[in-house]
């Protein structure tokens, strides 16, 4: 393609031959042309903005001096060594709730009982629903403070879960639902209707009869207060221990008493010896549980009794 313009005052006749790749090179130069300008034009507005707002200039250009590097570090670290203190209380908190349960479990199956014990794996860890996972895009500083967020809040609750184990612990601790014999275990007679073995008729019988020689050891089946310890002309030498809540439990024709009225007691200490006194035709163990002053069936309380 030619281009033809008339110049001067002659009237001169010029001509301009546009190729292809005339047009091309064209193109290229002003696209640098125009590159040129706009570095050009960056450079001088970014020295303006360093000369009149150099923090502006430095968010614009992603630049930092040192210091604020050192606090930008500081300031991680710091997030870092937090969300660390939540985990090691996670774990703490874990392991909290691990013994307790484990605790609970020695309470539920008392020693004579247990013929075997469960086993699980450990596991632990924050719980993260996935429903709340952070996004992709999300900043640094947004995952730490998430991340600690939720530690916070699951360490709370392992806090509120292991407080009411420990609670329930200590309920069931007073409680008498231990066996009071821990070995030798023969009932012989049980709750409820039952001949006399003395009259020969028909009577109630408020507890179990656990046939043992003399001088068995005889526990407290639960932590309490020593309510009655003495002489009862039916009962023989008799204890009558009290565990809250309107419970108490009586240990009766024994041989010896080791604890005396208003003595406290621990779960599983010994408190008398087996004997055949009182109201008695051979050496055994009356117990009985009591709940304001009426007599319950401890085959329904003792945890693992089973009658022969």
């Amino acid at each position: 393609m030619q281009i033809f313009w008339v110049s001067g005052s002659v009237g001169r006749i010029r001509t301009l031959n546009l190729s292809f790749s005339n047009l091309v090179f064209g193109v290229f130069l002003v696209g640098c042309l125009l590159l040129l300008v706009g570095a050009s034009l960056q450079y001088a507005g970014f020295r303006m903005a360093v000369e009149y707002n150099p923090q502006l200039a430095r968010q614009l250009g992603n630049v930092h001096t040192a210091v604020e590097i050192e606090n930008l570090k500081r300031f991680y670290q710091t997030r870092l060594l937090e969300v660390q203190s939540e985990l090691e209380i996670n774990s703490r908190k874990i392991t909290d709730l691990e013994l307790a349960n484990q605790k609970l479990l020695a309470i539920a199956t008392p020693p004579g009982f247990s013929k075997a014990s469960s086993s699980s794996k450990g596991a632990g860890g924050p719980y993260l629903p996935k429903d709340h996972s952070l996004s992709r895009s999300a900043s640094v500083f947004d995952t730490f403070a998430h991340l600690h967020g939720e530690l916070k809040s699951r360490n709370h609750q392992l806090n509120q879960s292991i407080k009411k184990i420990h609670e329930r612990i200590d309920w069931l601790i007073h409680k008498p639902i231990g066996h009071p014999l821990k070995s030798g275990i023969n009932i012989s007679s049980g709750f409820g209707v039952r001949i006399d073995p003395i009259r020969g008729t028909s009577s109630d019988h408020l507890g179990v009869d656990f046939q043992v020689p003399v001088g068995t050891m005889i526990y407290s089946s639960g932590a309490g207060i020593v309510q009655k310890a003495g002489w009862d002309e039916s009962y023989g030498l008799s204890l009558v221990v009290a565990h809250g809540d309107g419970y108490a439990a009586r240990y009766a024709h024994a041989s010896e008493l080791l604890v005396s009225e208003g003595a406290a007691v621990g779960r599983f200490e010994p408190i008398a010896k087996v004997g055949s006194t009182g109201r008695s035709t051979g050496p055994h163990l009356h117990f009985e549980i009591l709940k304001n002053g009426r007599a319950l069936n401890p085959k329904e309380w003792l945890i693992g009794l089973r009658e022969n």
